[in-house]
């Protein structure tokens, strides 16, 4: 049987599996490999297990990545995420020309993603030695999967030509909410918007503070389940504006009660800060549609993000640091029930029937079939 293996140093959610299961229907022998569970990574929160985790994402986990690709079986692909972003560049150094074939699947652009964050300086000697690794990676790997055209564009123009680049949107696993499309919400119901994940230094956090200071809209329930550095700077500055349970904070849901909580949400919040459309592109957004959640993203125009929205005629976009934008946005989503209606039924349909694993397997079975024959 043919055999795929994903790799990312922490585990990803039903994304992943979803994906897992896509492929598993088609023929593959399919298997998601990595190095952190989610709940130890959601866990971390002293000074002493972040530095653990820090030790097994960069250290322990790499040196699983080259021993599997190093002894590689026949017959198998290896698809390498960018977390950790040099991983993929040892999975193709350890299988070189006899191990299995490496397919380089780009979730974040690096070194670009760090010096977005503030964390590493352009022209400095990491910056240097990092885009090597990166490029290297590239050029040895048999595909190089972006998650959209416009990443893809940006990476060319920081790169130069990208060898054997592929677009396939990293979707999400629909299953969940397959029986459930959007139904009009019981008249007084509040409108729910929910907003589920890590909030991290690619996210606009601003914004929301900003939109919230003018005045949250009667008939607006806010809901924040996640973690992260923005995730406790936004709830700080939430907190003096004395709006009580129509904004609330809660840690990362299990799955259960993350399937549940996405269910009853009407609107799915996703932010994306000023120089972030070329490095990364927000995963919730998927899930969020496939659960039948309009969209509302605060992100930079001609983004992927943007695109998928004004595509599907699912949401609504506003730029970062248009506070009245985003405040316009809610007011608009709680003051016409039947458009919100109408966009959450759109964005149902695009997440069932264009970005649930299903559909995209079939893209990613011409990458892998095109890898394991040394066609890619």
């Amino acid at each position: 049987m043919k055999a795929v293996e994903f790799w990312s140093s922490v585990e990803y959610g039903t994304f992943q599996r979803g994906l897992v299961r896509a492929l598993g229907a088609s023929g593959w022998e399919a298997e998601h490999r990595f190095g952190v569970k989610q709940a130890d990574y959601w866990d971390a929160r002293s000074r002493a297990a972040r530095l653990i985790l820090r030790m097994r994402t960069y250290i322990v986990y790499p040196f699983q990545v080259f021993r599997r690709f190093l002894g590689g079986r026949p017959g198998s692909v290896g698809v390498v995420s960018t977390n950790t972003f040099f991983a993929p560049w040892i999975a193709a150094v350890a299988s070189g020309r006899n191990g299995p074939p490496v397919v380089h699947w780009v979730f974040d652009l690096f070194p670009d993603v760090l010096i977005v964050a503030g964390a590493m300086n352009r022209g400095s000697a990491p910056e240097r030695i990092s885009r090597r690794v990166v490029r290297s990676a590239f050029d040895r790997s048999v595909a190089n999967v972006f998650l959209g055209s416009r990443l893809l564009a940006f990476a060319e123009r920081q790169f130069g030509p990208i060898p054997r680049a592929v677009v396939i949107p990293v979707g999400c696993d629909a299953e969940p909410f397959r029986a459930m499309p959007p139904a009009a919400r019981v008249e007084g119901a509040p409108v729910r918007i929910l907003y589920s994940g890590n909030l991290g230094r690619m996210h606009d956090v601003e914004t929301i503070v900003d939109a919230l200071e003018i005045g949250l809209p009667d008939g607006i329930v806010l809901d924040f389940c996640g973690n992260g550095p923005g995730f406790r700077r936004l709830q700080a500055a939430v907190q003096p504006l004395g709006l009580g349970a129509r904004v609330r904070f809660a840690a990362n849901l299990a799955e259960r009660e993350w399937v549940q909580a996405m269910s009853a949400a009407d609107i799915g919040l996703v932010t994306l800060r000023t120089g972030a459309e070329g490095v990364v592109m927000p995963s919730k957004t998927y899930s969020a549609m496939a659960a039948g959640q309009a969209v509302i993203a605060v992100c930079p125009p001609e983004s992927d993000l943007e695109d998928t929205l004004r595509d599907h005629g699912c949401g609504w976009t506003v730029r970062p640091g248009d506070a009245a934008g985003l405040a316009a946005a809610w007011e608009s989503a709680a003051s016409d029930p039947g458009e919100l209606l109408r966009r959450r039924r759109r964005a149902w349909n695009a997440g069932q029937e264009v970005f649930d694993q299903r559909m995209l397997a079939a893209r990613w079975n011409s990458v892998l079939e095109a890898a394991l024959h040394g066609k890619a």
